[in-house]
């Protein structure tokens, strides 16, 4: 499983620069290669303006959709089930946006001050038992799962670490911070319809312990506002790039459906 070490690796990055073998960047360097060649829907935005058009669309057009495994996790899925699911994502939970941090020296100083209201929420504004990685742990308590990340990495799928491995690769190794910007700035503005089908799971199976979903339903609709402001911020200041923000928004998009899809995949299986 390269996307487990790949994942490993990138966790040690943050303490131990450039700790990832030549081996794992090149397995790296392929799979973004080839994904985001795969993902990208030809669709060169030269502007801002056209690059935010685009970004409207597919927002708009997947906020109509409602895919099986949505409804699956709304309507039917059981307890047990749902712990699979839980724990497919636990990896990005327990680590809720500490990655986030290692963008700012990438950014203008105007294009920082939007990104840091974005990671203060993520903290919960200096109130730990608020910050999103602590909801995350009322979650797993109440469900009687452990909060030890290290037993996540033995149990969760290649999609998981993908979906996870993603955000690393765009904030310390893409060449251009515009990638990372465009998926972030999609996925605060899907969040608060991507997560309905989690609030009605919990409100079916009466789980308590819901605010991780809940609160990212309501502060990220203000995250959606602030990724257009990095936007903005960095198109003034020359570093944005649209087509490669284009591409990240698709990239992440697809990383997110196909962790989401594959997690419910193998909670069902349960």
């Amino acid at each position: 499983m390269l996307h487990k070490e790949l994942f490993i690796a990138n966790r040690n990055d943050l303490r131990l620069p450039r700790s990832a073998s030549s081996e794992l960047l090149d397995f790296e360097k392929r799979w973004i290669e080839k994904g985001i060649d795969y993902t990208w829907d030809g669709y060169y935005p030269h502007d801002l303006s056209s690059l935010k058009q685009a970004m409207s669309t597919l927002i708009e057009r997947d906020r109509q959709d409602d895919p099986d495994s949505s409804k699956i996790v709304a309507n039917n899925m059981t307890f047990d089930q749902f712990k699979i699911l839980v724990q497919e994502f636990a990896m990005d939970g327990l680590t809720e946006a500490q990655i986030f941090w290692s963008i700012m020296p990438r950014l203008s100083l105007d294009a920082q001050m939007p990104m840091l209201r974005m990671m203060i929420d993520e903290f919960g504004s200096g109130n730990i038992s608020r910050s999103h990685t602590n909801l995350y742990k009322k979650l797993l308590d109440e469900m009687e799962m452990p909060k030890n990340l290290d037993y996540y990495i033995d149990v969760n799928g290649e999609d998981s670490f993908a979906f996870v491995n993603m955000y690393y690769w765009m904030i310390l190794r893409a060449d251009d911070p515009s990638y990372f910007i465009g998926a972030l700035t999609y996925f605060e503005s899907m969040i608060p319809f991507f997560f309905d089908c989690y609030i009605k799971l919990c409100e079916r199976l009466k789980i308590n312990n819901h605010e991780y979903y809940s609160e990212h339903i309501h502060i990220d609709e203000y995250h959606a506002i602030e990724g257009q402001r990095i936007l903005k911020a960095m198109n003034k200041d020359g570093s944005l790039d649209p087509l490669k923000a284009w591409q990240g928004a698709l990239f992440g998009r697809s990383m997110t459906l196909n962790a989401f899809d594959s997690a419910v995949e193998k909670a069902c299986l349960y």
